[in-house]
């Protein structure tokens, strides 16, 4: 009895210990968005905090007058549907910034509060995956600042004068369309980096990453874009599937080379008489996972000792 409540203590103990270092973690998270939040209401210039009521310009408002100039064609113009549109729209942008302010330290505290129970081989995969998502996710954003948006726009405003109407858009809308548009292909060009993670688990079967099944998939996510899209046409979305079909190429072969080794590891695991080369894997490393000869001493991948 002694020795199991001692164990019982001894995991109650380990268990608060873990929600104690992840309330410490979100404290710093939350401390670090409240801060990269407030940035954009600072004032832009000193007079801003001596004569708030007649001088104070939020450095949010250069930033918004920067997307105008960029994104909106000169044909059109914005309007304030409602007295606190703007504010709203302040505040709303001042969020996405601060968030992506924050990311650096959001991504450090999540990935040090799991490193821990992480085995050597799957925390460079944590890094090999986190490099990979924040390169396709500005992949994606370069795509909707530099194409998307701008086209999208040209062709809406084409589009209302045809019809003979006046190109006045609401604030509100205007920049809810845009950071819309900015998530939605950031996002959209982060799938392959979550498809080759669920092959490398062995949720998602490579059968479906082949051949017709890859060309049906193409076909839907283009009729989706026409459908669904910022505007009528298939314009843009033929531009946002050119680059994403080089990037889903690229994650099946390394998604077919990684299911090939995850398939190997298991079978070297499952049958410890079958060679491979000139080792026999009799078990795995307890450490990374990978298979270690009869007679070795050392992990061959993470050369941890076996004993």
């Amino acid at each position: 009895m002694s020795s199991e409540s001692s164990s019982i203590k001894s995991w109650a103990l380990s268990f608060w210990q873990h929600i104690d270092e992840l309330v410490r973690r979100l404290k710093v998270v939350l401390i670090t968005l409240i801060i990269t939040i407030g940035i954009g209401w600072i004032p832009t210039s000193i007079v801003g905090f001596t004569n708030p009521f007649g001088a104070y310009q939020p450095l949010i408002s250069p930033l918004m007058l920067k997307i105008k100039a960029v994104f909106l064609p000169h044909s059109a113009t914005l309007i304030a549907g409602g007295m606190a549109d703007t504010v709203f729209v302040m505040g709303y942008l001042s969020v996405i910034i601060g968030v992506l302010l924050a990311s650096p330290v959001i991504f450090y505290e999540v990935i040090a509060f799991v490193k821990p129970a992480l085995y050597e081989r799957e925390k460079r995969a944590v890094g090999y995956y986190l490099g990979a998502f924040i390169g396709t996710l500005a992949l994606g954003a370069a795509m909707a600042y530099f194409l998307i948006i701008p086209i999208s726009f040209r062709i809406l405003v084409y589009f209302t004068l045809q019809g003979g109407s006046a190109p006045l858009f609401f604030i509100k809308d205007f920049y809810n369309w845009i950071f819309t548009l900015f998530v939605i292909c950031g996002v959209f060009y982060t799938i392959p980096v979550f498809i080759v993670m669920l092959v490398q688990i062995g949720i998602f079967p490579m059968k479906y990453l082949r051949g017709r099944n890859k060309l049906i998939a193409y076909v839907v996510i283009l009729l989706v874009f026409w459908i669904f899209g910022p505007d009528p046409t298939p314009v843009t979305g033929l531009i946002m599937l050119a680059p994403f079909v080089l990037v889903f190429e690229l994650a099946t072969f390394l998604a077919g080379r990684i299911d090939k080794a995850r398939k190997l590891r298991k079978e070297s695991v499952q049958n410890p008489s079958k060679q491979t080369g000139f080792i026999s894997f009799s078990r795995s490393c307890r450490y990374c996972g990978s298979g270690i000869g009869v007679n070795s001493a050392f992990c061959p991948n993470c050369h941890r000792s076996t004993s």
